[in-house]
């Protein structure tokens, strides 16, 4: 089957798990979605029916995890929710990848995941802000990757003020650093292995086998930094939320020429369509859950439907998916 041959995305180790249910090709065949070879420095993966990872050549840098508009492709590590809570018990949070030698407060896999929505995210969470140690960057081979995570950086800071997320700073000096260790309890951090075990073990997929959490094409899931940022989000005042909320989502038209098929509910992946309460039902189209795939826009036989991408730009999670919407919904 289609999602056995995807399964095949693991890098070396373990490190990177891939959701084949969520991936936009196993989901439509036909996607021309390839956000994830895109923007693969190394080349590493290849695109033909579905993703295949060429694990030899693969440096873990995460890109292809941030570009993944539907959240498929992920480290083995805490998600976006456990590093807030992490980091959340630090009065000054300092991020930092497993390095040895990288000063930090919590450590994760390369940095290179994080895009706006996901620094966004993470500053919502983290009232007090947060410092991205990427200070022994500059002679890691993931090092053009860290370059688009401070551009992210940068995208996200002016809205983060509107939005009251706290400051995410980038540290490329180790005197910028200020690690302040917190005291986490015993009782507390088995608690958190207890979690992170369960995790791994519900999550991990090997050929032959997928965690049965629903049939193939009839599962909707957010990705874990949408998932947090729509928290957040929601405790906004509306006003704000209003003025944002452009920035933040895309835009979708259905145009004349929809039929009202229903077919775009059923594909797409996250639940940003559903149907209508009119008569005869219609697509409805739920911004804040549309991570601007565009497989609706490919699957619709009419060619209805017009998806445009948000103004904000994604930094290292930027991907083509947006324009390959634009040209399916002419």
């Amino acid at each position: 089957m289609l999602w056995r041959s995807a399964a095949r995305l693991l890098a070396p180790g373990g490190a990177i798990r891939f959701d084949a249910p969520l991936c936009v090709r196993a989901r439509y065949s036909p996607s021309r979605c390839s956000a994830c070879a895109d923007v693969c420095p190394e080349n590493a993966i290849e695109i033909s029916l579905v993703p295949k990872l060429h694990a030899g050549s693969c440096t873990s840098c995460r890109q292809c995890e941030a570009a993944c508009p539907a959240g498929a492709i992920a480290d083995d590590g805490p998600d976006l929710r456990e590093l807030a809570e992490q980091l959340a018990k630090n009065p000054l949070p300092v991020l930092g990848c497993r390095v040895p030698g990288v000063q930090a407060n919590v450590h994760s896999g390369c940095l290179g995941f994080l895009d706006t929505e996901a620094l966004l995210a993470l500053g919502m969470a983290l009232p007090a802000g947060l410092t991205l140690n990427l200070t022994r960057c500059k002679d890691c081979v993931n090092a053009p990757a860290m370059a688009k995570v401070e551009a992210a950086a940068q995208a996200a800071r002016h809205l983060a003020v509107v939005m009251g997320a706290g400051p995410v700073r980038v540290a490329i000096n180790p005197r910028e650093l200020d690690v302040k260790e917190s005291g986490i309890s015993r009782r507390e951090f088995f608690s958190l292995a207890g979690r992170r075990a369960a995790q791994a073990a519900s999550s991990a997929v090997v050929p032959g086998q997928i965690s049965p959490r629903a049939p193939m094409g009839e599962r909707k899931d957010l990705p874990a930094r949408r998932r947090l940022l729509l928290e957040k989000f929601a405790l906004m005042e509306a006003e704000i939320r209003r003025s944002v909320a452009g920035a933040l989502f895309p835009s979708l038209d259905f145009g004349l020429a929809c039929t009202n098929c229903m077919g775009c509910v059923g594909m797409c992946p996250t639940g940003a369509i559903a149907t209508s309460r009119d008569d005869p039902p219609r697509p409805a189209f739920i911004a804040p859950l549309c991570t601007n795939c565009g497989v609706c826009a490919e699957y619709c036989a009419a060619k209805a439907i017009t998806l445009t991408q948000p103004a904000l730009p994604k930094g290292s999670g930027n991907s083509t998916s947006a324009q390959t919407t634009a040209s399916s919904g002419q």
